[in-house]
């Protein structure tokens, strides 16, 4: 229990990975912090894999500071180990198999970068299982990462935390925390600084509203299974990562709809589709679990102080990548605190502030348009991805509409049908989904006999990646454009991305505009978003709802 009499150099509000680090941290350094937390409140620490891994994501980035990041936290794990004489990190070798065709043409673009070069190797440099079958053209080996027994981790950390009176095991109320010129008052406690680091419930956090959190569900397990991995994990999308323990941990989905810490039917089914493309019938549930990570848009963490309070600071956001990221920049925000050092530009509060005189991001026209359509359609809907091509769109819309629903996907190219397939078998998602390898123009001719559509997505251009001279043409277009507002249901949607930079793609601009405006107003409205900049030959989606 925390003393009345003793003074504090900070309040730490929350108390999983990134608070208990940060609080070891600054107890090395010869602060002495006070975490508040309550167990069980947020458990995404408690289930996470705890994963080291330099190479991330779809798009097989090289994680952000990964020379610095890495080597720092696998000493700061060591130097703990040492002194609790326990193991917390467990070196593995990672065979990356590629997911679809995306990845593969990702890594032909990386694979030759010198950055890269430390940190892989050829797969047959590994042991893999046996039953799986690899080899050298399916992907690529990963060095020096490991992952972090959490669990473990955290309840040793608290432990010491709670011997050092450094630890309230409670709720905090933001409204009960009072911010001066001169400290921060929580009940009848003070100090000159309150960092905070709790996780996706930051949402809620009165100083940081402008922090764009974009919480993520994540559905986690361990299985046993007869299949002996060494210390190779495997990454296909997901994850097999064989544990110290004999299990073998599995993950772990992303579902940004459902916001809660329930392994859902649905993100549980998907896990299994992949353990038994896998592992066949070799495998058994021994645990599963679901947290929230709280990821931010960019995939960086929000570290630093609020820009208008310098008392009030955030220690948060590091979604996946906690285990590499927190040790180091733990260190760095002391740094900066006590020492006056600066923080990496690019973790900072304020660099999500937007300001009157700051030019427009990146302007994402497919997104605008996934978002608005994502207002409208729901579970059980029926939907036509008009121009399927690598199967994005198609994903989005099967995910959505769900196993009630139902998707028909038009392309008239025989690899883009095969390409938007693998996707969706990949994600497990396409039960429900027909592909049709024909015109966007013979739409009624494909689509049952009198069937409503809630949403029509139009893609327009070429596919990335192919021949440029196969692309949407107006005549074709607006031929379908018709069909769908034909099948389009009351309170439905038209969605159509126009790309007016391509060869051509002018010329279809201006026709779909002329057309759109001929629309009786009476039974339709539509909508146009152009560039916020005023860039003439951006991207942009325009909408048609029909009333």
């Amino acid at each position: 229990m925390a003393s009345t009499a003793r003074k504090y150099d900070c309040f730490i509000f929350g108390g999983g990975l990134a608070g208990s680090v940060l609080a070891h941290t600054l107890i090395q350094q010869g602060k002495q912090p006070l975490v508040i937390d309550l167990p069980g409140k947020s458990r995404c620490s408690q289930v996470a894999a705890g994963l080291i891994n330099p190479i991330g994501g779809r798009r097989l980035n090289l994680i952000w500071k990964a020379n610095t990041l890495i080597p720092f936290a696998t000493s700061f794990y060591r130097s703990l180990e040492k002194r609790h004489q326990t193991q917390f990190f467990h070196p593995r070798k990672i065979a990356r198999l590629f997911a679809n065709p995306d990845e593969r043409k990702q890594w032909q673009k990386r694979e030759s970068d010198t950055d890269y070069i430390p940190w892989i190797d050829s797969l047959d440099s590994l042991k893999t299982p046996r039953e799986i079958s690899v080899t050298n053209d399916d992907g690529f080996a990963v060095k020096d990462a490991g992952y972090l027994d959490m669990p473990h981790f955290i309840q040793t950390l608290r432990g010491e935390l709670a011997s050092q009176e450094s630890l309230i095991e409670t709720e905090f109320d933001y409204s009960k925390i009072e911010v001066t010129e001169d400290c921060v008052k929580w009940r009848k406690l003070s100090a000159p600084y309150a960092i905070f680091c709790e996780g996706h419930l930051a949402t809620a956090n009165p100083w940081f509203p402008f922090v764009p959190l974009k919480p993520a569900k994540g559905i986690i397990g361990s299985i046993v299974s007869d299949v002996e991995f060494g210390d190779t994990a495997i990454i296909k999308k997901y994850f097999l990562l064989p544990r110290h323990d004999k299990t073998i941990g599995v993950g772990a989905t992303y579902d940004w709809n459902n916001i809660d810490e329930i392994a859902d039917a649905k993100g549980t089914t998907e896990l299994e589709a992949f353990l038994d493309r896998m592992l066949g019938n070799q495998w058994k549930w021994t645990s599963i679990a679901a947290g929230i990570r709280p990821a931010t848009a960019g995939a960086k963490p929000v570290v630093g102080p609020n820009p208008e309070n310098p008392r009030i600071l955030s220690f948060n956001g590091f979604g996946s990548k906690g285990a590499t990221q927190t040790p180091y920049l733990a260190q760095t925000l002391h740094d900066f605190i006590w020492n006056e050092e600066p923080l990496p530009s690019d973790v900072l509060p304020a660099r999500f502030i937007k300001t009157a005189q700051a030019k427009p991001k990146r302007w994402i026209a497919v997104e605008i348009a996934r978002n608005r359509v994502l207002e409208i359609l729901k579970a059980g809907d029926t939907a036509v991805d008009a121009t399927a091509g690598n199967g994005h769109d198609t994903l989005w819309l099967a995910q959505r509409t769900g196993p009630s629903g139902h998707v028909f996907a038009f392309d008239v190219q025989k690899k883009a049908i095969e390409n938007a397939r693998i996707r969706l078998q990949e994600a497990n998602s396409e039960t429900h989904v027909q592909f049709i390898n024909d015109s966007h123009s013979k739409l009624s001719e494909n689509l049952p006999e009198d069937m409503q559509i809630t949403a029509a997505v139009f893609n327009l251009g070429y596919l990335p990646g192919s021949n440029q001279s196969i692309k949407t043409r107006p005549s074709t277009t607006i031929q379908a454009l018709k069909q769908s507002l034909q099948r389009l249901k009351p309170g439905g949607i038209l969605s159509v991305v126009i790309y007016p930079g391509h060869d051509g793609g002018n010329g279809e601009s201006i026709e779909i505009l002329d057309w759109i405006q001929q629309l009786d107003p009476k039974r339709y409205r539509h909508e146009t978003e152009h560039h916020p900049a005023g860039i003439a030959h951006s991207p942009f989606p325009l909408f048609v709802l029909k009333h």
